[in-house]
């Protein structure tokens, strides 16, 4: 049975409904942004107050090396101690030769420490093998336990400082010169990399609210200050960022183990 067909008439809409509603939704999203920026604003003066190291990634697993006594060991065999990670090319003094002075201060600095490491990776295992590392390790007075020369295969030396410490290069050879990072890398007692943060300043010297992270490039800093660039800073870059080193561990020293990694 069929129906006959009804004409249907368009529905009239209320102005003042439709005024009132947008005003609503308009209202919504006013509060929801003002809700959003007093948050963040919160959150932005709280991590500027925030003096700690910043995390940038964790050590998950027993990355091994030879040392210079030819002994094998794990990296985290120093988890709970407080230890530094170094890229180096022994055989290339000229590449690392800032960085070696703040690792003799290092040894000295924390001497009595037996919390306190320092791990120098070679970026040239092939040439420069545990017997090779051992002669190193007498001319810069680096003993175990608290100074490691280590070193294991090249490939995945390179991969580990690339993927894991977060290297701004891939280690590669030039011409017969070995180019890479030769940052000091911070690893606390929870395995996490660390870096210094530091409150950003406009070029007027008026502090920022937020902190910029430091990456420990003492042969960087070196350089900057051949080229007279201190910035303003009534320090060399190199005096600066000495002391930020040190204030970091420091720090990291002070604090103890946390207690799920104790648990683990």
């Amino acid at each position: 049975m069929r129906y006959p067909a009804q004409e249907l008439e368009p529905a009239v809409r209320d102005p003042k409904k439709l005024r009132r509603t947008a005003f609503i939704l308009v209202a919504l999203m006013v509060v929801s942004s003002l809700a959003v920026i007093f948050a963040y604003n919160r959150w932005a003066a709280e991590a500027a107050k925030d003096d700690r190291p910043a995390l940038i990634g964790r050590l998950d697993k027993n990355f091994k090396v030879w040392r210079q006594d030819e002994s094998e060991a794990g990296l985290l065999d120093l988890a709970g101690d407080v230890f530094v990670i170094v890229p180096v090319v022994f055989s290339q003094p000229e590449g690392w030769q800032q960085t070696r002075k703040i690792l003799e201060e290092l040894s000295a600095r924390y001497a009595g420490r037996e919390d306190f490491h320092i791990v120098c990776l070679t970026v040239d295992p092939e040439k420069e093998a545990p017997a090779e590392l051992a002669k190193y390790a007498e001319s810069l007075n680096a003993k175990l336990p608290q100074w490691w020369l280590a070193g294991t295969r090249e490939e995945s030396l390179h991969k580990f400082l690339k993927n894991r410490l977060k290297a701004a290069t891939y280690p590669v050879k030039k011409d017969g010169v070995w180019e890479y990072d030769p940052s000091i890398v911070v690893i606390d007692r929870d395995r996490h990399i660390r870096q210094a943060t530091v409150r950003a300043r406009k070029a007027s010297g008026e502090e920022l609210n937020f902190r910029n992270r430091v990456v420990f490039d003492f042969e960087q800093a070196a350089a900057w200050d051949a080229e007279g660039r201190s910035e303003g800073l009534g320090k060399t870059n190199v005096e600066t960022l000495r002391e930020l080193l040190f204030a970091t561990l420091d720090r990291l020293l002070s604090e103890p183990v946390t207690e799920k990694e104790a648990e683990s």
